[in-house]
């Protein structure tokens, strides 16, 4: 082999190193600074969302209507991505600011600190309420109208509520002189829809002198002490804060689902 020859191989070899390098200082100085702003770079801080959460704060049975004492609020600010924001009951509460739960029905039995949702209650406005509530085998719905003298009832008087009914009714005294008696009918009615009439109803049914009504839940024994009453007996609703006897059997038709009934 001559030195032509070996020339051409160094200067080949020779060539080859060189770009090697010129290659590789540039990949070096490109990932120096992708390094460096990877390390400058912080966590972006994930957007955060108010809720309002509802837990139970006992054990609930399934058609039970929520009590005060049933629930406890908490509102705080999550993740945009927690679970919990499935949870979020304020778009229950948008027309209103008395964030309340009270005689809304439970579509299924809860544990005690259960996540309370729309999805598992049914509200005093819908239209299955009423139905859902009742046994219809052995329980109805009784309206009783208020007179605008007895108004201040509503003042206390919320859905789910406990009442005692009783009948204001003249009766003969001594000396043949009539005198108005309260007879107590109903100890333990549970209240299932107020309605205070706007301006026009009260309008409309001006003669009566009507201010609202109340829906309370009575079974076939309770409803009978009232067809013996007479025309001008006049009803009146008190709150009562005793638990109605057997409340915790009042489940309405969703235990009848369950059953298969």
């Amino acid at each position: 082999m001559n030195y032509r020859v070996l020339f051409i191989i160094s200067f080949l070899i020779l060539a080859m190193g060189l770009s090697g390098l010129f290659f590789m200082f540039p990949d070096e100085n490109q990932s120096a600074p992708a390094q460096n702003q990877t390390a400058g770079e912080h966590p972006v801080a994930k957007r955060q969302t108010a809720v309002l959460l509802a837990q139970t704060t006992r054990s609930v049975p399934q058609g039970a209507l929520l009590q005060a004492g049933d629930y406890a609020f908490n509102e705080l600010s999550v993740d945009s991505d927690d679970p919990r924001l499935k949870f979020d009951l304020k778009p229950l509460f948008e027309n209103t600011d008395n964030y309340s739960l009270q005689g809304y029905l439970v579509k299924q039995p809860l544990q005690a600190g259960s996540f309370l949702s729309a999805n598992l209650l049914l509200s005093p406005q819908h239209p299955d309420y009423l139905f859902s509530s009742l046994d219809p085998k052995r329980e109805v719905p009784y309206r009783i109208y208020i007179k605008y003298a007895d108004r201040y009832i509503f003042d206390s008087l919320k859905n789910g509520a406990v009442v005692s009914i009783s009948s204001q009714q003249a009766m003969n005294g001594q000396n043949r002189t009539e005198r108005n008696t309260l007879i107590r009918l109903i100890d333990n009615a549970v209240v299932l829809q107020t309605k205070i009439y706007t301006q026009d109803e009260q309008l409309l049914d001006k003669d009566r002198n009507i201010f609202g009504y109340v829906t309370v839940k009575l079974d076939v024994e309770q409803m009978k002490k009232f067809y013996s009453l007479p025309k001008d007996a006049h009803l009146i609703v008190l709150p009562n804060n005793e638990p109605p006897q057997g409340a915790t059997n009042h489940r309405g038709i969703y235990v009848r689902k369950l059953r298969g009934q």
